[in-house]
């Protein structure tokens, strides 16, 4: 009896060192798939976020020349509210630099290379 209780010991303590290591495996992977699973998520909403950046900023860039650029004479107040608040909204430290820059130009000469610097930064936000 004792030879068989020793076998019948060693064999049930590898079936539970199996099990303990096949346990750990499946923790192992599941938690390796959570985070593949969260990654993946995570370049999702980053491609979603520059596709949003994008279209603010071509709509910006739109409304900025039928507003600016194809206007004679001075701006209407509400255009240059609604210009600032489209450029704050992207979320850009260089480019509310250059607006600003562009709005406190104090020529048409310097306003002119001012804009021209802000739709090159501008369409190169889009790339």
């Amino acid at each position: 009896m004792n030879f068989q209780s020793g076998i019948l010991d060693k064999t049930r303590l590898m079936s539970n060192v199996l099990m303990l290591v096949l346990v750990a495996g499946n923790i192992f992977f599941s938690v390796q798939y959570t985070q593949s699973i969260k990654d993946q998520a995570a370049q999702a909403n980053s491609v979603i976020d520059k596709d949003a950046t994008r279209i603010q900023v071509a709509r910006f860039l739109k409304y900025f020349i039928d507003t600016v650029l194809n206007t004679q004479g001075t701006i209407a107040f509400d255009d240059r509210v609604k210009l600032e608040n489209d450029i704050r909204q992207i979320h850009d430290s260089s480019l509310t630099t250059q607006w600003t820059e562009f709005v406190n130009s104090k020529d048409s000469k310097i306003a002119q290379t001012n804009a021209v610097k802000l739709m090159s930064m501008l369409t190169n936000k889009m790339l």
